[in-house]
């Protein structure tokens, strides 16, 4: 049986490990109190925003010099990453209240409307898988990624075993006002590469683990409502009078109707807060797995497992957001479809008028937006992957020439 609480551990463990309170905690109302809760949170940030800098210029640099194509759609990919996860830490930081706010609307309505076995046995099916898939595809993203910032370690020995000599190397490349490579100062540098890596992969995890927990249960709120639904064709079925089962079925019917519009206002409040992350993300993405697929098929040992590795992250964390997005589409459909089975026409004008409202508002199901441009489902998903095979395809065709 899952508990309200449970559904939010595993994420409120990732915040946590970047630096955020609970996702249900709202900012402290004094500033010094503030600054000392979020002070792992502004540390993170802050060698974030220096390594999307110190990317940023090093690109700048390359370009004032001889540079190979590749050198640039080794470098691009990076910077782009950095940049998504600081829209995120962003969001989490702004949008602090409104999340908690969230949260706990969520668990207030988790109480009043989990009354029965049946209602806790929706909730089973919807968190449990939930609750293990955000947490799965988290681990593997982690995993993924400080192999990525790990790699050059067997790299450099590989290397020795052959030649002889050490060669330093580094994950990433960032721009440092000394040699990063020169003495004591490698081993100094080497492990805070590891701190960001691991700093950025858990920022990435952070928020879309927590979307996809807030979009699950928006669902188990959606699927009660069609289950109740279904129930008061039961009520309507027997062989009272019309006045009994009125009495009945009436003010069940305006809880659910309430209920709805919790459900809607809780939707909208999700958009409110991920929608122009969700946008920039997107944006990004397509441009970098494009340049992802074309270093796999470009690059060779060392380099295609790194970027192979980056592919792979990407593609399953952008598989994650449009998946839990498509369930919230797929849910609302489901209980307008509800709403349309149960015996409407054999009520009151009343009873007709409120569910033929509901059914209408169905027809255009509720759907989490990406800055109002892209909608977040399956279809937006294989959108990005035909957009990026495109671009893939350009950059071939360029590169080849």
């Amino acid at each position: 049986m899952v508990k309200f609480e449970q559904t939010f551990k595993a994420v409120d463990l990732i915040l946590i490990t970047s630096g955020i309170p609970s996702c249900s905690s709202f900012y402290p109302a004094s500033i010094k109190s503030a600054l000392k809760r979020n002070a792992v949170f502004l540390i993170a940030f802050t060698l974030l925003l220096y390594t999307a800098f110190g990317e940023l210029v090093y690109l700048v640099q390359m370009l004032q010099r001889e540079f190979t194509f590749l050198e640039i759609t080794f470098q691009a990919p990076c910077l782009g990453y950095c940049s998504i996860g600081l829209m995120k830490m962003l969001i989490l930081a702004v949008k602090r209240n409104s999340i908690a706010g969230l949260v706990q609307t969520l668990q207030k309505y988790w109480y009043t409307s989990v009354r029965s076995i049946e209602h806790q046995s929706i909730c089973d099916e919807v968190m449990k898988p939930a609750i293990r898939f955000t947490t799965i595809v988290a681990v593997v993203n982690i995993v993924m990624g400080m192999a990525f910032t790990l790699l050059p370690i067997p790299e450099m020995i590989y290397h020795y075993t052959i030649t002889g000599q050490w060669v330093r190397q580094l994950p990433f490349l960032i721009w440092w006002s000394f040699d990063v490579y020169a003495g004591f100062v490698y081993y100094f540098i080497y492990p805070l590469y590891i701190v960001i890596g691991f700093s950025g992969i858990i920022i990435h995890m952070g928020f879309d683990c927590l979307f996809c927990i807030l979009a699950a249960h928006i669902c188990v709120h959606f699927r009660i409502l069609k289950h109740d639904l279904g129930n008061l064709t039961d009520l309507l079925d027997g062989t009272e009078n019309i006045i009994e089962n009125r009495k009945k079925v009436n003010p069940k019917l305006y809880g659910i109707v309430e209920k709805h519009q919790i459900i809607e206002e809780c939707h909208n409040r999700m958009n409110t807060i991920f929608n122009f992350a969700l946008f920039y993300n997107f944006f990004v993405s397509s441009f970098i797995i494009c340049i992802q697929g074309f270093m796999v098929t470009a690059a060779s040992g060392y380099t295609l497992i790194k970027f192979a590795l980056f592919l792979a992250s990407f593609l399953v964390e952008l598989f994650l957001l449009c998946f839990y997005g498509h369930h919230i589409v797929e849910s609302s459909i489901l209980a307008a479809e509800a709403a349309y089975h149960c015996s409407w026409y054999n009520t009151n004008h009343q009873f007709r008028t409120i569910v033929l409202q509901m059914i209408n508002k169905g027809q255009n199901p509720l759907t989490l937006m990406a800055w109002k441009i892209w909608p977040v489902d399956m279809s937006t998903f294989a959108s990005i992957l035909s957009a990026s095979w495109s671009y893939f395809t350009l950059l071939r065709t360029v590169y080849a020439d």
